[in-house]
């Protein structure tokens, strides 16, 4: 009988385990669908900010300016700290400012076209994919590019104002975030910032 009575106890004790390890599962994920609202958002918002620091300031916005002409440091530091109020790290938010300002540094190269307006959006989130604390958001977008340039006239010579509007998609973009003091907060992040399927192009 006591044989019986210590299988039957260490069955009552493996069912009470089973049944605690669905529950504190069920919690988790019903707490992790309950976050993915969060997370799209704190997405889109870190999302608005590289479109914002993508371009050169609106004053700096002017075909054929010359490097010289431009004073960038208060907008790096601007950069920096909209990063950092984003971002896990301070050496994160460092990361993501060397990859805008970058971009910046190419379009400088060549100021006969410049990009006014540089949008992108989320199009489709893929699939969120939680590691503890962590989530890797996977997702495609869509990204419109405004540039202005002088077109000559062939008569006249006379130069006139354009704007060219271009747009690419990608279709498998990630940021992964880390949830730290009840809010998401960028851990990194993979985004393109040129067209994938143009070989030349200046922002490449």
């Amino acid at each position: 009988m006591k044989f019986f009575k210590k299988i039957n106890i260490g069955l009552i004790l493996a069912i009470i385990t089973v049944v605690a390890v669905i529950v504190h599962c069920l919690i988790v994920e019903g707490e992790r669908k309950k976050s993915k609202e969060d997370i799209k958002v704190a997405c889109e918002d870190f999302i608005n900010i590289t479109n914002k620091y993508t371009q050169l300031p609106q004053e700096y916005q002017v075909i054929n300016i010359k490097k010289s002409e431009i004073d960038l440091n208060g907008y790096y530091e601007k950069m920096q700290s909209e990063l950092e109020a984003r971002t896990i790290t301070s050496k994160t938010a460092e990361i993501q400012k060397t990859l805008l300002s970058s971009n910046i540094d190419k379009q400088l190269l060549d100021t006969s076209r410049v990009m006014v307006e540089f949008d992108r959006q989320i199009v489709k989130i893929k699939s969120y994919d939680f590691s503890e604390n962590q989530v890797t958001v996977v997702f495609s977008s869509r990204v419109k590019v405004k540039e202005k340039y002088n077109e000559p006239n062939m008569e006249t010579g006379e130069l006139t104002e354009k704007v060219k509007e271009s747009s690419f998609d990608n279709e498998a973009e990630s940021i992964t975030l880390e949830k730290i003091d009840g809010k998401w907060k960028v851990v990194f992040a993979d985004l393109q910032y040129s067209n994938p399927n143009t070989i030349m192009n200046l922002y490449m």
